[in-house]
């Protein structure tokens, strides 16, 4: 069943079972009556903390270790709150997503700064293209315009508005949808939907679970049948087995009407959206639409650059204008867009040519102290000038994604049922090798004929290293035609093999404990 691109179906944990493609006609109908958008009672929200870790390399007092790698060490962890809707809220506003969305690329299209906005949109990597950018191709063009500019001094200035959507200030929110849709005030239906953006009521996930005592409900399959499945509420022991358990919900809208309104938090917000919900993105454009433009002529007159990614922007000028464009953009961001610009989320670098060398690197913006070990990172890339590779952030993500992987498929086969206490390797080569990176159509059996399989609309989109391959064809220009990044990977395979002999050792070992 072919279905638009705003109905989306999730299957995470929330109050009331999850949609299916059976509920498309009555979703459809449902979402595009304003009538019954405007009466909608929207579910308060689930509400989970996201906690990343953050390596880093030792910068300053340059310890090495015995291999004589820089010494690192845990930084402060980037903390997120991520709000989920209920299914039904999540396609309504994925829905209105679609209109506004849909409004501001035809106003967007018609502003100088339309190039320079790139997060949350479908811009084609050629016209007529029915392929489009990501942050590679994005990232590029940065890099690209500081190259073509060698026989210049540059600045490039990175920023990053601090908790951006937290602090979006409702009244310009509001102006700004209206301005979109070329309205004086908002219909209802939309306004309806503006209110549950900024009038936050929210659940947390732990509490709702613990009320239950531990218990979800999960879908099961009926014994005798393949197609048929039931519902039933089970006790799973962590959040973490959520997903391996299929669990579909905390619990039937009914149940937490009855029994659990006691949770719900209002958090009495004036400011701010929630992150996560499917409307979000392009709210948060929006709402800069006054922001880029004065930003975008400012830079342009100057012979400049501009880029925005959601919250993070740079700006590439001649080192002259340095201090003046740190100055409007933390100006325009205080008193424009209501928001703010902390110095500890503003990275400048400086490019200009050392001993015959164009040379990038990180410089203090009081003291403008230079620091030659930092060179600009943008969108998961460095860039010193000369050659562009992947962050290390990047490739120890994916380092530790491999090992909790091992580690938890070695723990399966340890303790389940499955006889021959094997590990599952054709998923782990499909999913941190070589051979699972090549992107493919997908195809599926053909409901007539089961010997036949038909063409889907949906890809395999291959792992990390079908981005590490895409990244090195992408940046080869600027890498001088050799394949660099391609080869920051290549440790990853002795890793891979090492990790695999390791477990299967384990394995092996606990064979021998039990026999």
């Amino acid at each position: 069943m072919e279905t638009e691109d705003w109905f989306k179906l999730k299957r995470y944990p929330h109050i009331g079972e999850p949609l299916s493609l059976k509920d498309y006609k009555w979703v459809k109908a449902y979402v595009e009556n304003p009538q019954s958008v405007k009466k909608h009672s929207f579910l308060p929200l689930i509400h989970k903390i996201l906690i990343k870790r953050k390596y880093r390399a030792d910068t300053i007092d340059l310890v090495r270790n015995k291999k004589g790698e820089r010494m690192r060490f845990i930084d402060r962890p980037k903390i997120r709150n991520i709000y989920y809707a209920s299914h039904i809220d999540s396609i309504v506003f994925s829905y209105y997503n679609h209109l506004i969305n849909e409004a501001y690329e035809k106003l967007i299209l018609s502003k100088n700064f339309n190039e320079s906005i790139v997060a949350y949109r479908k811009i084609p990597i050629a016209i007529g293209s029915d392929k489009n950018k990501c942050n590679i191709d994005f990232a590029k063009s940065t890099f690209e315009f500081i190259k073509k500019r060698e026989d210049k001094k540059l600045t490039a200035i990175v920023a990053d508005v601090t908790a951006f959507f937290d602090n979006l200030d409702h009244k310009i929110l509001k102006k700004k949808w209206c301005e979109v849709l070329k309205l004086s005030t908002l219909p209802e239906d939309h306004y309806n939907v503006f209110k549950a953006l900024t009038n936050l009521h929210y659940v947390e996930g732990d509490q709702l679970y613990n009320s239950y005592k531990g218990t979800m409900l999960v879908e099961r399959g009926v014994p005798n049948s393949s197609k048929d499945k039931e519902v039933k509420r089970i006790e799973i022991k962590s959040n973490s087995y959520f997903k391996e358990k299929n669990a579909i919900a905390y619990c039937t809208k009914e149940e937490f009407l009855s029994n659990n309104l006691n949770l719900v938090i209002s958090a009495n917000n004036t400011i701010g959206i929630p992150q996560g919900s499917p409307i979000s993105a392009t709210l948060a454009n929006i709402y800069m639409l006054d922001f880029d433009q004065e930003v975008y002529d400012k830079v342009e007159a100057v012979g400049g650059y501009y880029q925005r990614y959601s919250d993070d922007l740079i700006i590439v000028c001649e080192q002259e204008h340095e201090d003046s464009i740190l100055k409007l953009i933390r100006d325009r961001v205080k008193n424009l867009a209501k928001l703010e610009i902390h110095p500890s989320k503003t990275t400048v670098y400086r490019f200009e040519e050392i001993k015959g060398i164009f040379k990038g690197f990180e410089i203090d913006e009081v003291s403008k102290q230079h620091n030659y070990h930092k060179c600009l990172e943008y969108l998961g890339f460095s860039f010193d000038g000369q050659r562009v590779l992947i962050k290390d952030s990047g490739f120890s993500k994916f380092y530790r994604s491999m090992k909790r992987s091992f580690k938890k498929s070695s723990s399966l086969a340890i303790h389940s049922k499955n006889p021959d206490e094997s590990l599952f390797k054709s998923r782990l080569y499909k999913r941190f090798t070589h051979r699972g990176a090549k992107r493919k159509l997908i195809y599926h059996p053909s409901k007539t004929d089961p010997t036949k399989y038909e063409k889907t609309k949906k890809y395999y989109w291959g792992n990390y290293l079908s981005y590490i391959y895409k990244a090195n064809d992408s940046m080869r220009t600027l890498n001088g035609g050799k394949d660099i990044i391609k080869k920051q990977s290549r440790k990853f395979w002795n890793r891979f093999y090492k990790l695999m002999r390791f477990h299967e050792a384990k394995i092996s070992s606990s064979k021998k404990i039990k026999i």
